[in-house]
């Protein structure tokens, strides 16, 4: 019996050609899509998840509040560790990490490593990962050991084997010695790192044990797997009373907002963007939005096929009213159309792994991930085999079911037998088909111009044109001045400053100014750098009071202090002259107040800021050079470095270049979001083809009879797309609203954003309409040219 079910499908699919073809293209490639976005989220949902002890390690983050000062932060200081440890008996182990660069160098190879991590030894406990060489047991038990990735090993002795006990130099002169080498990380995991270095070497890792209040290291516990984390974090403000509260200067423990939570291990990944310094990471905002689009595509796809397998009814009538009169049962014949939808989704299914083997790798490219798929892996094919019945199921029931009940008296005596009354179910999904396209149209228009937006929104000063070159060496530290000097030799470099600060990437040193107004202290928390006189002009920062810095600077001792407007307005003053700041234990006047600037991306406000000079400091070089031959005037600046710095690595960004690095996270998940927005559509689309070619067809009589008594083309034309626009315009009335409630949620991920303005929804609508109606126009213009005569004949 069953298979007498597929040969009576596949001979009604053959039969069929455009038919079959419609739902073929839809479902195959509704189906590849759900795959392939299925695919980015289960890769984002999967950090961190493959730890052995994942569901016991918990990250400490902190929230502090004092006056208007507010700090989210994942860091916290070198003692909370082992104190917490030693306090609460639930604390198994504890891990401490802390992020920088360094320059590695071997002989006369030299290499600038952005991504080291310094750690204490229990990260191997912590964590998974594989050893080329060495164990974790022992990795990092010397305060001069070394722990290098494949990818170091490779870049600084082009082999990863035979290297345990070969000496690495650090910061010029420190010499480390290779007690492992590691895979690198996996893809999935939070932590991203070339090497590993003793958290606890004080030589090379400038940390202190003892305090409390410099926040710049990741505190990671493990709790015994009985322990309830609530009661941990309720203990939480004892623990800050006890230890924190005076060394920060809040002595009754109450004036300071201090609370400390715990992070599960596998939330960091996409629950972090809230935290200083990792505004720019991953969300859960995306993997619902990417998860929806998925089963918005899979959805419109199995609406097309119940729409075209309902108004393809008809034409089947009589075949089922044969199949009754002849003795067929209604179980029977639900299983005949049930084959029929599950063969056409094996058959999309075939064709859809086709489609993906040929498409991972672009996708790839444009999530930036390093999925795979395995079709030789049993669950994987499994999970094909169950993901194309279910597919086939959803689109097939609703058919059969409806197909089944035909009454094969009616249906032989040429009546409809009710097969219209599927019509109200056909329009109400062509109209939930649009609702969704239209809600993507809309989101594709917002991601693009929140993504232009960032592109060209101003700064507050001029990132054209700047050279950043990083100083990280003791050595290149030293010549910078010299560097500096020589750089203004020549005309292709325009300005040149030093500053320990960074513009476009990376946290700068935060501290709490004091301020002093009528008598009253002011407290503020605030990012704060060191720069040379050259700083404002390098950047073109407009001085709005007062003045900028002076070259006349007679000693370090001459404190010379700028802040930003945002700092003057969180202060409450009407100006500079209103107050005094406290640097250095000396209460100085503000010299000058200067425009607002982006540190970093749009992601994040504008804080207040304070710019302290100095004539002797070290951390970057920034240079503008002159726009009219930059490849000169790069190649003029690396020169010159390599000659005051011999054997030093050359390592420039500029800065636009920089601060473009920051959007790409966005942009690629906004290409994505674009791409299969577009696919929705063209899903759509099919549907609505094939819906106004059966719409054509079953009027055939109707349209020879009107041009007979005189009716227009243009008229035709309009009588058959008028349906269809009114559906679509019912699901601009709908999309509108929601389209507009989830384009204000997702504009929340970012601090600066574009308005949602009426012409977006117009535009959306417009799209819509015109989209419907290049869909329709094909069947709905040949139907209507067609001879009446032929016409009538035919019926």
């Amino acid at each position: 019996m069953l298979q007498n079910y597929f040969k009576i499908a596949w001979r009604n699919l053959v039969r069929s050609k455009t038919y079959s073809l419609l739902i073929l293209c839809g479902l195959a490639t509704g189906m590849t899509c759900a795959v392939l976005l299925g695919l980015y989220v289960h890769d984002e949902l999967s950090f961190d998840r493959y730890h052995a002890q994942a569901d016991d390690i918990y990250r400490l983050n902190l929230n502090v509040k004092w006056a208007d000062n507010e700090y989210n932060m994942g860091h916290t200081s070198a003692p909370f560790g082992p104190t917490i440890k030693q306090e609460y008996a639930e604390v198994k182990d504890m891990l401490r990490i802390k992020p920088r660069d360094l320059t590695f160098r071997v002989g006369e190879k030299a290499a600038y490593v952005k991504q080291i991590v310094f750690a204490d030894p229990s990260i191997f406990r912590f964590f998974e990962y594989k050893f080329t060489e060495g164990n974790g047991e022992s990795a990092l038990s010397g305060q001069n050991s070394v722990v290098l990735t494949e990818k170091l090993a490779l870049i600084l002795f082009g082999k990863t084997s035979g290297l345990i006990g070969k000496v690495v130099i650090v910061k010029d002169s420190i010499p480390m010695t290779i007690s492992a080498v590691m895979q690198n990380a996996p893809a999935n995991h939070h932590l991203a790192f070339d090497a590993v270095l003793p958290y606890e070497n004080r030589q090379v890792n400038a940390m202190n044990p003892l305090k409390w209040d410099s926040f710049n290291t990741w505190t990671y516990l493990r709790l015994d797997h009985r322990a309830n984390v609530g009661d941990l974090e309720a203990k939480m403000p004892a623990f800050y009373k006890k230890y924190i509260a005076k060394v920060i200067g809040d002595d009754t423990g109450t004036k300071v907002s201090f609370k400390i939570a715990l992070q599960a291990l596998t939330d960091i990944h996409l629950k972090s963007s809230h935290l200083l310094g990792e505004e720019n990471g991953s969300s859960m905002a995306y993997v619902y939005t990417f998860a929806t689009i998925a089963l918005f595509i899979l959805v419109i796809a199995i609406v097309n096929y119940v729409n075209l397998a309902t108004a393809r009814s008809l034409s089947r009538a009589k075949e089922i009213g044969v199949r009754k009169a002849v003795g067929s049962q209604k179980s029977q014949l639900i299983k005949q159309f049930l084959t029929e939808s599950m063969l056409m989704s094996f058959m999309a299914l075939t064709l859809s792994i086709v489609l993906i083997i040929l498409l991972l790798p672009v996708f790839n490219t444009m999530a930036d991930k390093s999925l795979t798929f395995n079709f030789a892996d049993a669950g994987v094919i499994s999970f094909l085999i169950g993901f194309a019945a279910l597919t086939g199921l959803l689109s097939g029931i609703y058919p059969a079911f409806v197909l089944s009940k035909f009454k094969p008296a009616l249906v032989l005596k040429g009546a409809s037998s009710g097969a219209d009354g599927g019509q109200f179910l056909r329009k109400s999904l062509v109209v939930l088909q649009f609702s969704i396209s239209i809600v993507m149209i809309l989101g594709t228009i917002v991601v693009y111009r929140q993504l232009q937006y960032m592109r060209n929104s101003e700064l507050g000063f001029d990132q054209e044109q700047v050279i950043t070159l990083s100083l990280r060496s003791p050595a290149a530290q030293k010549s910078a001045e010299v560097l500096k000097n020589r750089l203004l030799e020549s005309p292709l470099v325009q300005k040149v400053s030093l500053a320990d600060g960074n513009v476009g990437d990376g946290l700068n040193n935060k501290t709490t100014f004091s301020f002093y107004a009528k008598g009253a202290e002011i407290p503020i928390g605030t990012e704060y750098f060191h720069v040379d006189a050259d700083f404002l002009d390098v950047m073109k920062i407009k001085v709005k009071e007062g003045s900028g810095f002076s070259q006349q600077i007679s000693s370090d001792s001459s404190f010379s202090v700028v802040v930003n407007q945002a700092m003057i307005k969180r202060l409450g003053w009407k100006d500079r002259t209103a107050g005094l700041i406290e640097v250095d234990t000396k209460r100085v006047p503000v010299t000058g107040v200067i425009s607002d600037f982006h540190l970093r991306s749009l992601h994040n406000q504008i804080e207040p800021l304070v710019l302290v000079l100095k004539k002797h400091n070290n951390g970057n070089l920034y240079i503008r050079v002159s726009g009219e031959n930059t490849r000169a005037a790069l190649q003029y600046v690396q020169d010159v470095f390599e000659k005051t710095n011999p054997g030093q690595p050359f390592e420039y960004a500029f800065l636009d270049q920089t601060f473009a690095k920051q959007y790409q996270s966005d942009e690629r998940k906004g290409s994505i979001f674009l791409s299969f927005s577009g696919i929705a559509i063209f899903i759509a689309c099919v549907g609505l083809f094939g819906l106004a070619t059966f719409t054509a067809e079953r009027r055939t009589k109707e349209i020879g009879v009107r041009k007979v008594l005189g009716a227009s083309v243009a008229s035709v034309f309009t009588l058959l797309s008028a349906d269809f626009l009114k559906l679509v315009a019912i699901s601009i009335l709908i999309a509108a609203p929601v389209g507009g409630y989830m384009m204000r949620v997702w504009l929340q991920n970012f601090a600066y954003q574009t308005k949602l303005e009426w012409w977006m929804f117009a535009l959306a609508g417009s799209l819509s309409i015109l989209v419907a109606l290049l869909t329709v126009s094909f069947q709905s213009i040949k139907a209507a040219l067609k001879n009446p005569v032929e016409s009538l004949r035919s019926e």
